[in-house]
């Protein structure tokens, strides 16, 4: 599943490999290069206005974290990093300064620097929930599990009712593969906060990937909850599917690529259950749609060769398996597909 929101967009975002534009700032601080923000016309008004209160107060640290959070919104991270240094050497006892500096340390791809700092802040606030969450976030993305179980178990050990502290926990289990643990976390959360759309999806996809009939339920919660999302109604679908409830399924589909005409693996399995019902040409069509927006996408086209092939045109079946091969040299059905063409030739 693509989409992504909430909490776990946002770090998903910030793990992210970012490009960052060359910039003519400088340092940020007037009287280092004569450069002034505030002055600076390629920069938001807010982060100018922020600028223009620094100039006057250059010891007040909310003004240089309340810069560096417009500074993130604008992808400027080594700009951003610099305010928020500045904010902790004013202020070194506040817990949200840590956070932002952690995440900014993510998108600048500093890993090793991003987790010294989240240990850090642990550290200096052993009984700021917060804190201890972001270390234990960090530590589920650089794959500590058992590290982040423990740390997140000390956050809900301070704040029980914890929906981050309960969600990252549930994805470090999932991870580690313990998926009746990540349930039981993702269901505190849904307690907790009804209308979480991650942890919906989160609870819908676990339960899919052991084609259990309860993950329709979280499915359709998440599709009351937004009917716009795309994914809730592939999700959906793709359970259908596995439970064979195709025409189910096939109204799922169609919902998601009324809503998002590119969702190819919409397309694609459309195009499986045409194609297990003989509806060749069907079948082509919306394997055709899947490439189209996918073109290396190699199911997709030894599927069009499968389809071809069951129509009885083996030159086009062909062009597709040689296709797989061209995106994956090892992809052996497409090589046992050839031979089998060949021999039959």
């Amino acid at each position: 599943m693509r989409k992504v929101t909430g909490a776990i967009g946002l770090f998903i975002v910030l793990c992210s490999s970012i490009w960052l534009g060359s910039s003519s700032c400088g340092r940020i601080f007037n009287g280092k290069s004569g450069y002034l923000m505030s002055e600076d016309t390629t920069l938001s008004l807010v982060v100018r206005e922020w600028s223009k209160r620094i100039e006057k107060y250059p010891d007040n640290h909310e003004y240089y974290a309340g810069r560096a959070g417009e500074l993130v919104k604008a992808n400027k991270y080594k700009l951003a990093l610099e305010d928020v240094e500045r904010a902790i050497e004013l202020e070194p006892d506040l817990s949200e300064y840590y956070a932002l500096k952690g995440d900014i340390l993510l998108a600048l791809n500093r890993s090793f620097d991003a987790s010294k700092t989240y240990e850090e802040a642990a550290r200096k606030f052993p009984r700021d929930v917060q804190s201890l969450v972001n270390l234990g976030r960090f530590q589920m993305i650089v794959r500590k599990y058992d590290e982040s179980i423990q740390t997140l178990n000390k956050a809900l050990e301070l704040s029980p009712n914890s929906v981050q502290a309960h969600f990252f926990q549930g994805l470090a289990f999932k991870e580690a593969g313990d998926t009746s643990r990540a349930i039981a976390n993702f269901e505190k959360c849904a307690l907790y906060d009804p209308g979480n759309m991650d942890v919906l999806m989160q609870l819908g996809q676990i339960y899919t990937a052991r084609t259990d009939t309860s993950g329709l339920a979280w499915f359709t919660r998440a599709i009351d909850q937004d009917q716009l999302n795309d994914e809730a109604f592939y999700g959906r679908g793709f359970l259908y599917q596995k439970l064979g409830r195709d025409e189910e399924a096939l109204k799922d589909y169609q919902e998601a690529v009324d809503l998002n005409a590119s969702h190819y693996l919409a397309y694609y399995n459309t195009g499986y259950i045409l194609f297990a019902r003989k509806n060749w040409d069907r079948a082509i069509e919306h394997f055709r749609i899947a490439v189209k927006f996918a073109p290396d996408f190699v199911k997709g086209h030894y599927m069009l060769g499968l389809s071809n092939e069951g129509k009885g045109n083996s030159e086009q079946a062909f062009v597709h398996y040689r296709r797989c091969l061209v995106l994956n040299p090892d992809y052996e059905p497409a090589k046992e597909a050839i031979e089998r063409l060949e021999i039959n030739q």
